[in-house]
C-alpha cells in the first residue's frame, strides 16, 4: 500500500525547499523553491525559479518544470531569486504569494562547497512579498508592482480566510529581535490590496540554524476551534488570528533531549494538509542542499498541537 509517509521526493537534479501544496481535479499540485543539489542559494544561478511536480498519492511525483522566475531586472523586488510559494484557489482561479529577493553580491562558484563558501554574505539583501495568479496552475502572470510588490513587510507568505470577518490575512515572517522571532500579519477584502497590520507573534529562538517563524502554518484547529499557528517547532493557540502576542508559546514536543531529536526529524518549512480522512504534516526532509520532501502522518491533540503517529521514512 502507497501511503504518503513513503515520500523522498525532490526533482531530478534539485532539492526541496520552501514549498506549497494544492488538491486540484484529482492531482496534488507541488510548487517549491527550485534549488540545484549541493549548491547554497546564495550562488548565481541558484533558487532563481519555482519547481512544479504532480502527484495522484503525494508519493509519486512528474516534474513538470519551473513555472515562476527571478525578474532579472534592475530595481524590481525579485530580480534576482524567488522564495517560499503558497498557493491557493479562489475567486474561480488560483493565486500564488512568493518572496521576491534582491541580494546583489552572488558569488560564482565551481566546486559544490554549500553554505561554507568563503565569499557567501548579505550585503545588499533585500526581501519582499509579491503574487501571482492562474487560471490552469500552469501559466502565472504575476500582478504586484515590479518595485515594491504588494507593499507590506516579510517574508514566507501564508494565507488564511477568516471568515468572521470576511478577510484574508497574510503572515510573514519578520526579524528577530531580542533572541525572538516574530511574525508579522497583513488584511485583505480582495486578495490584491493588502494592508500591514503589525506584529502578530513572537516565537523564541532556541539554537537551530532557521527562524522559528519561517514557512509558518495557521489554520482553525479541528478539535478545539481556536486559530493554531505551527511554526518549524513552536505553536500558539488564540481566538484571534491576528494577535497571538499574548498566547503561551509551546514547543511542539516539548524541550528534552529525545524531543529536540523529534523536532529535527520533524524539518523545516512544513505544511499542513488533509487527505483521504488523514492528517499529514510535510516537511523539508534529509541533508542541507540535498533536501527532499516528506510526510508525516500526525493526529491533533486537544489541547495542544498534534502528535506523529506514523513518521516520514526520510531520514536525516
Amino acid at each position: 500500500m502507497t501511503l504518503p509517509t513513503m515520500c523522498h521526493y525532490a526533482p531530478p537534479g534539485e532539492y526541496i525547499k520552501d514549498h506549497t501544496l494544492l488538491y486540484h481535479d484529482g492531482w496534488w499540485h507541488l510548487y517549491s523553491i527550485s534549488g540545484t543539489q549541493g549548491y547554497c542559494h546564495l550562488y548565481n544561478g541558484n533558487e532563481e525559479t519555482i519547481s512544479w511536480s504532480i502527484s495522484k498519492n503525494l508519493v509519486d511525483w512528474d516534474f513538470r518544470g519551473h513555472v515562476l522566475h527571478a525578474s532579472q531586472r534592475s530595481g524590481e523586488f525579485d530580480q534576482h531569486e524567488v522564495w517560499a510559494p503558497y498557493c491557493m484557489a479562489a475567486n474561480g482561479q488560483f493565486y500564488m504569494f512568493y518572496t521576491g529577493i534582491q541580494h546583489p553580491i552572488r558569488p560564482m562558484c565551481y566546486q559544490k562547497l554549500g553554505h561554507h563558501h568563503p565569499h557567501v554574505v548579505w550585503d545588499g539583501h533585500k526581501e519582499t512579498i509579491g503574487m501571482a495568479v492562474s487560471k490552469d496552475l500552469t501559466s502565472w502572470e504575476k500582478t504586484a508592482n515590479h518595485e515594491t510588490g504588494i507593499a507590506i513587510p516579510g517574508r514566507d507568505p501564508h494565507v488564511v480566510h477568516d471568515q468572521q470577518h470576511n478577510r484574508w490575512l497574510l503572515y510573514s515572517t519578520g526579524t528577530t529581535k531580542d533572541d525572538h522571532c516574530e511574525e508579522y500579519v497583513s488584511q485583505s477584502y480582495d486578495l490584491h490590496n493588502w494592508e500591514f497590520i503589525g506584529v502578530c507573534a513572537s516565537f523564541p529562538q532556541d539554537g537551530f540554524s532557521y527562524s522559528t517563524t519561517e514557512s509558518i502554518c495557521v489554520l482553525k484547529h479541528p478539535l478545539n476551534g481556536k486559530w493554531i499557528m505551527i511554526g518549524n517547532r513552536h505553536y500558539a493557540l488564540s481566538d484571534n488570528p491576528t494577535d497571538f502576542t499574548n498566547s503561551q508559546v509551546h514547543r511542539i514536543f516539548g524541550s528534552g533531549s529525545e524531543e529536540k531529536k523529534r523536532l529535527s526529524a520533524l524539518g523545516f518549512a512544513g505544511e499542513i494538509i488533509e487527505w483521504n480522512g488523514q492528517w499529514y504534516r510535510s516537511g523539508v526532509l534529509g541533508v542541507m542542499d540535498y533536501w527532499v520532501l516528506g510526510f508525516h502522518a500526525i493526529e491533533w491533540e486537544v489541547d495542544g498541537a498534534f502528535r506523529v503517529t506514523h513518521p516520514s521514512i526520510v531520514k536525516w
